[in-house]
């Protein structure tokens, strides 16, 4: 197909080029974003069954229950809805109008420059299950292109500066605290790399305290050899919370409040706290256990140990790198 991308915005779709309907599909379209109701009023528009067109309408309706029960909530994508509605006749071309473009996805640098100025790398968890729809198999977008790839492919990317000051502090013996349960250790791979460069340099490091969570060690307990030979090495005090090892699930937020006395410590050391990972129900997890902490050492009420977490980050002493759960 020829595209012609009109309507004065600016496309990732090459203008004016030939381009295959499986490059499309591969390289520009969100195809599994979920259908809203304008896409859905737009397919009963297109379809001259009456009852295929009643149900798309009814789905579409503004006032109705059914679009969050039987799209929203399964996460039904345009593609989804004409496999279960195959009577719709939906040009291709109104198609390629609803199928929003491809968004870039940011991942963390797990790497530093300090031990490889000529490698850089990522941590990714690779995206895979049952779609919601309960039809066939949900796949990341880029995590399962990345898991595809091989040697030697050429992958699109740019490396980009932190929205925040996630980044070591320039003097190597300032206290740290890092909180990074799954991919969310990520930066954290890069920090002990740094650290152990500049040890070796032979800057005088000051203590690290990394709290890491997964859910089993046999599983899911990624860089265990890099992190355990850290921690030998005296480049970092490492804690690990197993969410299902036993019959008890532990969360960074538990063994932050375990070694509430060393995290103590550290803060009155003037450490500088970071927290990478989910954003939704992790990070408001650790801020929490973080007031509580300083509520019971300062006997402070809660909303002065709230305001206190909010002048840390404000100061750069509680710096945050998350995203949206799932």
């Amino acid at each position: 197909v020829r595209i012609t991308p009109t309507g004065g915005r600016s496309s990732p779709i090459p203008n004016d080029r030939v381009v295959s309907v499986r490059q499309l599909a591969e390289c520009y379209g969100e195809l599994q974003n979920v259908a809203s109701r304008k896409d859905i009023a737009l397919m009963a528009r297109h379809t001259s069954c009456p009852d295929t067109r009643a149900k798309l309408e009814a789905l579409a309706d503004p006032n109705g229950s059914h679009y969050r029960q039987e799209v929203f909530l399964q996460r039904k994508s345009a593609l989804d809805l004409l496999d279960e509605f195959p009577a719709c006749e939906l040009p291709f071309s109104a198609f390629l109008e609803m199928i929003p473009w491809l968004s870039p996805r940011y991942y963390s640098i797990s790497s530093s420059p300090e031990a490889d100025p000529q490698r850089c790398s990522i941590t990714v968890g690779v995206v895979s299950g049952p779609a919601r729809s309960g039809r066939g198999t949900y796949h990341g977008v880029c995590s399962g292109f990345l898991a595809g790839a091989r040697e030697g492919d050429v992958i699109q990317a740019v490396v980009k500066p932190p929205s925040a000051e996630f980044r070591l502090p320039a003097d190597p013996a300032r206290p740290l605290i890092m909180v990074g349960p799954g991919t969310g250790l990520a930066p954290f791979r890069g920090f002990l790399q740094a650290r152990r460069a500049q040890q070796a340099s032979g800057a005088t490091l000051g203590p690290a305290l990394l709290l890491f969570g997964c859910r089993h060690p046999e599983q899911d307990y990624i860089y265990r050899e890099e992190l355990e030979a850290a921690a030998r090495d005296g480049l970092v005090e490492l804690h690990v919370a197993f969410s299902r090892l036993g019959d008890e699930r532990v969360y960074v937020q538990d063994v932050l409040r375990q070694q509430r006395a060393r995290v103590w410590e550290l803060l009155q050391q003037d450490a500088v706290i970071y927290v990478c990972g989910d954003g939704a129900a992790m990070e408001p997890d650790v801020r929490s256990a973080l007031t509580k902490l300083y509520a019971e050492e300062t006997d402070a009420g809660v909303e002065e140990a709230q305001a206190t977490l909010d002048t840390l980050a404000e100061e750069g002493r509680y710096v945050l790198d998350v995203w949206a759960g799932a």
